[in-house]
């Protein structure tokens, strides 16, 4: 009947293609589904078997054929198809009764009008309206059309084939790139544990030899005391066995006095203590090796964890005699600029945080940090003198235009190094390393000068740290600064000829 040959093409399609059933197969929930469709959902499950239509999970991957399915379904494509070509061919022969021929010369329709898109017969082929145009047989024209029509249907079906190889292709490669992501986590994950394990052996083993040498001192102090309390007490008979002789008459004392042999003194307990200390000091060396160990792999941790950043120098902060790279890369002491009128003179050295506003020759990075951990190299010429670090304006200074030193008479901008700002730095000036802040300078001694500092900044553990980054070692580190929730900028000094950063 039509209403269930309209039905045929839902019932008899696969739920994942739309399309009729190519080799059916069924699978434990009892849905049906083209082999090739459900091993392509199958190909890379991550938990289970889930059915695409029920969501059911299988526990393993089970495809049965249905041979009488798919005779059923050719059955039934023959009849579709049947049905389709009479229903056509009734089509045809119902427009063939409504259009007999030409509805203005009565002829029959022989021809086509390529430029027009029209069925003519062969007065309209000869008629002036389509003398000059492209007219050819109907048949030619419908094979010639088909051929399109198949040719494009070929190229959509050659690109969805292709699509459908570079989706398969892309979630091979997903899923390749999630399972190294996992052995890679699950690498990172062991060796950490391993290391963690490490160090909790070796503090377990560290605490032993503590309680170890614990347990000896508390020996050696009970043998010593034991050992003190007898021979007080052997001194304490022997004082009184001399007091009574003392007290003994002249001739008889003297007499006494010819026989008595001075005793030896008791066993000491400087060996004893001798050893013991000797235990405490090789403790204390090995632990102080131990200790600087440690302590490179925390510097290594802070060198490596931070966030790398580019720094991008804010002109509007430098002080005038600063020449800032027009991309904001690089800052370079230039002489030939005037200096303020309230600057420091000719031959005097700068100095960070003791100056007024607008005296440093310094300059202020746009990029402010409020969070997290964040590092940034900068290379520094050995010529002049450089400092180096980051600076955090105080709550309402109102400074927004900080180490300009171009201010008018009246304005209150402040520049880091002043009361409104508050510096964390390090740096060379007058051929002394210092690491610098608002309030202080701490001389420095590294091994060798750098020419490429980086600079470390943890947000949230108030620290600042500043690393040989050629090297790899650390220069200095404020431990405890104190950011106030207040944006931190990098900040830059440079003063002197060849002086750059």
């Amino acid at each position: 009947t039509p209403g269930a040959m309209d039905a045929l093409p839902g019932e008899a399609s696969c739920p994942i293609c739309r399309e009729y059933f190519r080799e059916p197969v069924s699978i434990p929930c009892g849905h049906h589904f083209c082999r090739s469709c459900i091993e392509r959902c199958w190909e890379w499950p991550t938990a289970g078997f889930a059915c695409p239509r029920c969501r059911d999970t299988a526990p393993q991957r089970s495809l049965r054929p249905s041979p009488e399915l798919a005779r059923v379904l050719e059955i039934a494509r023959r009849l579709s198809c049947g049905d389709a070509l009479r229903i056509g061919a009734q089509e045809e022969e119902e427009e063939e009764e409504e259009e007999e021929g030409c509805q203005r010369h009565r002829e029959p329709l022989e021809v086509f009008c390529k430029e027009d898109g029209a069925l003519l017969c062969a007065i309209c082929r000869e008629s002036r309206a389509h003398r000059a145009h492209t007219v050819l047989p109907v048949p030619e024209v419908v094979r010639e059309y088909k051929e399109q029509i198949q040719a494009e249907l070929q190229t959509l079906k050659d690109d969805r084939d292709k699509l459908l190889e570079l989706r398969e292709a892309e979630m091979r490669r997903n899923w390749e790139y999630l399972e190294k992501t996992k052995a890679e986590r699950q690498r990172i994950l062991s060796q950490f544990q391993g290391l963690r394990l490490s160090l909790e052996e070796l503090s377990r083993h560290l605490l032993a030899r503590l309680g170890d040498l614990e347990r000896d001192i508390g020996k050696v102090q009970e043998e010593n005391v034991t050992s003190l309390t007898k021979e007080i007490s052997r001194l304490d008979s022997r004082v009184q066995e001399l007091e009574e002789r003392c007290q003994q008459p002249s001739r008889t004392f003297l007499q006494v006095t010819r026989d008595i042999q001075m005793e030896p003194p008791g066993p000491g307990v400087g060996a004893t203590r001798s050893k013991l200390e000797k235990k405490i000091h090789r403790f204390k060396e090995e632990y102080i090796l131990l200790e600087e160990t440690l302590r490179s792999f925390q510097d290594i941790l802070v060198f490596e964890l931070p966030e790398k950043m580019t720094v991008t120098l804010d002109p509007s902060t430098a002080h005038p005699q600063l020449l800032v790279a027009p991309d904001g890369s690089s800052v370079s002491w230039e002489s030939s600029r005037d200096p303020p009128g309230d600057g420091p003179g000719p031959g005097t050295e700068p100095v960070p945080g003791g100056s007024g506003p607008g005296t440093d020759p310094s300059v202020l990075g746009r990029q402010g940090v409020t969070a997290g951990r964040r590092c940034w190299d900068v290379q520094v010429a050995p010529a002049g003198s450089w400092a180096l670090g980051v600076a955090r304006e105080s709550p309402g200074s109102g400074a927004e235009t900080p180490g300009s030193g171009a201010e008018t008479p009246g304005s209150t901008a402040e520049t880091p190094g002043s009361a409104e700002w508050e510096l964390w730095s390090m740096g060379l000036c007058q051929g002394q390393f210092w690491a610098l802040t608002s309030l202080e300078r701490i001389p420095l001694f590294p091994l060798r000068a750098p020419s490429r500092v980086r600079v470390a900044l943890d947000y949230e553990r108030g620290q600042v740290a500043f690393f040989d980054a050629d090297q790899r070692s650390l220069i200095f580190a404020f431990p405890g600064a104190s950011f106030k929730g207040q944006s931190v900028h990098p900040w830059f000094l440079v003063w002197g000829e060849g002086s750059r950063i």
